[in-house]
């Protein structure tokens, strides 16, 4: 097979692959709001969408994980080397800035739809048990960005930093994301996202002799 008819196959598995996965999370969570996450099967949820319960096994370990939707839409390699790297230029990157960068670049690639940000809220409502395992799937992407912050800036592993700025800036992102999917925003998430870090600026004022130069954000007026 050619090289482009094999890569045009692939494309399509991957889109279809997908599509199923989407699927499959879109009817749990119908299912959940409708019956509760305890009053349906996984043999009902496989009906709704016309799989075969070992093919819902391929894309998910039960029902709950399911509802809670998809854990593979990481940052590309690229984009986390670009962030170690950004401490090593001359001069080095401020960490915050770089940290910035990084969070707009993951909500530039933010799949889900104001609906579907609603409908998920919605089944977290109606089932707060599941909240520890988003807690859980959060906990792990956390230690991710630790671990890096740790690496680009050269710290032990017991070194505060890296966790105090995990918490602040991984507050900063859900709230980010509330305000994003608000009604009536107009902004894109990383405008939203950097407009928040820059707030976050103001509360620590730079060392004597820096100077502080925050970009003017667009709901903002020049001095």
């Amino acid at each position: 097979m050619p090289d482009s008819a094999h890569s045009e196959e692939l494309g399509l598995r991957e889109r279809k692959r997908r599509r199923t996965r989407s699927s499959l999370v879109a009817a749990a969570r119908r299912l959940t709001l409708a019956h509760g996450i305890g009053g349906f099967t996984v043999e009902q949820l496989c009906d709704e969408i016309g799989i075969s319960r070992r093919t819902f096994f391929n894309y998910f370990p039960s029902k709950e994980d399911a509802v809670l939707g998809s854990t593979d839409e990481e940052l590309p390699q690229p984009i986390l080397d670009a962030f170690l790297l950004s401490g090593r230029t001359d001069p080095p990157t401020p960490l915050i800035d770089a940290l910035a960068d990084l969070f707009a670049e993951f909500g530039d690639r933010l799949t889900i739809s104001r609906e579907e940000y609603e409908l998920m809220s919605a089944v977290l409502h109606r089932e707060p048990q599941l909240m520890p395992r988003l807690f859980a799937r959060a906990e792990a992407k956390s230690q991710l960005l630790v671990d890096l912050i740790i690496a680009r800036e050269g710290l032990p592993a017991d070194h505060p930093l890296p966790r105090v700025a995990t918490f602040v800036l991984g507050g900063l992102a859900r709230r980010s994301l509330d305000e994003f999917f608000a009604e009536g925003n107009a902004l894109s998430y990383p405008e939203v996202i950097r407009r928040n870090i820059d707030a976050l600026r103001l509360l620590f004022p730079p060392p004597p002799g820096v100077a502080r130069d925050l970009p003017v954000s667009q709901n903002q007026e020049p001095a």
